[in-house]
């Protein structure tokens, strides 16, 4: 901290830069599976209104018309190309129908179209068997649907799995020397603030190489959705799914585990109107969880300090300018509120690193 004529000018560092992606950034082709291998229905699940996939039952998908489709509108340069099963629990399917795609999927890897293969799974799938039929075939990813580390929340969900499958589903994706995802969510029917930072401390503790994070919104279709409407089931907020994801994020991020998405992917905004009856959706979402990430490292800053009257500026790189600022300027007019500020700016400087806020008062 610095003060010079009558100005105090503060650097502060922001842990977790925001969602991380691989480096290159790989062209994604999904392949979408909704509810096939899936062996009941989880109160909150509707993958058709997700994906806007209406196949059903094991109608045949062709991958590789799927690939060369997706690399006729990418750049000719991309790289590195991953074909990605999602939307149904890949290894419950028959071994059979599991070598079927996994065998199309890697003759694209073999021409050169593509460069590795990932899917998504329930945690109770992955077994030394189900690894084994997948094992001849260029696999670099499994996903695993954990959504809680609390039985009672996943009892609750209608998940049918237990925490300790996740935990030795992590354990066996290690020992075949695959990549492992989790996924989680907020939100769910009986969770409280507490059973958010339990998950949090039980999936550091299993160190997975990445996370993504959504929060729970009430898709029609879904099981979820009479609850909904009989009163039962009382979606988050807004506001409250995006506290409760930044716990997630920071415990995470302080952990050195990358969070790679944060909101739920929808595949048209046409569609949601009709789709999800109630919830925490928005087009931005981890742009607003990052948001108040920002303004949470501000305020303390602030609190440290006497700026009742005062001119605040904030600077920092042009790339983290639209998080410091928030949606329609909402954490600058939050901080003037807070701390009755006089003026409060916020600026860019590309001298300054992604990470970094510097704050003048005046």
């Amino acid at each position: 901290m610095d003060t010079t004529d009558n100005k105090t000018t503060i650097r502060i560092r922001i842990p977790g830069r925001g969602v991380q992606r691989p480096s290159p950034n790989p062209l994604v082709i999904p392949i979408f599976i909704p509810h096939w291998g899936c062996p009941h229905r989880c109160r909150f699940c509707n993958q058709t209104a997700i994906t806007g996939n209406s196949r059903q039952g094991t109608e045949k998908i062709s991958v590789k018309e799927r690939v060369h489709r997706f690399l006729s509108h990418s750049a000719p340069d991309r790289s590195p190309v991953e074909i990605a099963f999602f939307g149904g629990n890949f290894l419950g399917l028959s071994r059979q129908d599991v070598e079927s795609f996994l065998q199309e999927a890697a003759t694209m890897v073999v021409s050169g179209a593509a460069d590795h293969i990932r899917f998504s799974t329930r945690p109770d799938t992955v077994t030394e068997k189900t690894l084994e039929w997948i094992r001849p075939f260029p696999v670099s990813t499994i996903e695993i649907g954990v959504q809680s580390m609390v039985d009672r929340i996943l009892r609750l969900a209608g998940r049918g799995h237990h925490a300790k499958d996740t935990r030795v589903a992590l354990g066996l994706i290690r020992k075949y020397n695959y990549q492992a995802g989790v996924q989680l969510m907020v939100g769910l029917p009986g969770e409280s603030e507490s059973d958010i930072r339990d998950t949090g401390t039980q999936v550091v503790a299993l160190e997975p190489d990445f996370v993504r994070i959504y929060p729970t919104v009430v898709l029609n279709g879904s099981p979820l959705a009479m609850s909904y409407e009989t009163g039962e089931y009382h979606p988050l907020s807004l506001s409250e799914a995006v506290t409760r994801t930044k716990v997630l994020f920071l415990m995470l991020q302080s952990a050195g585990i990358p969070v790679i998405r944060m909101g739920l992917h929808v595949s048209s905004e046409p569609e949601l109107s009709s789709d999800v009856l109630a919830g925490p959706l928005h087009p931005a979402f981890g742009h607003l969880v990052l948001s108040e990430v920002l303004l949470d490292h501000v305020s303390r800053e602030l609190e440290q300090h006497p700026v009742t009257g005062a001119r605040l500026v904030l600077t920092t790189h042009p790339s983290s300018l639209s998080r410091l600022q928030g949606q329609n300027r909402t954490n600058l007019s939050s901080l003037k509120q807070k701390f009755l500020l006089k003026t409060v700016d916020a600026m860019a400087d590309a001298n300054l690193a992604e990470d970094e806020v510097y704050i003048e008062i005046s």
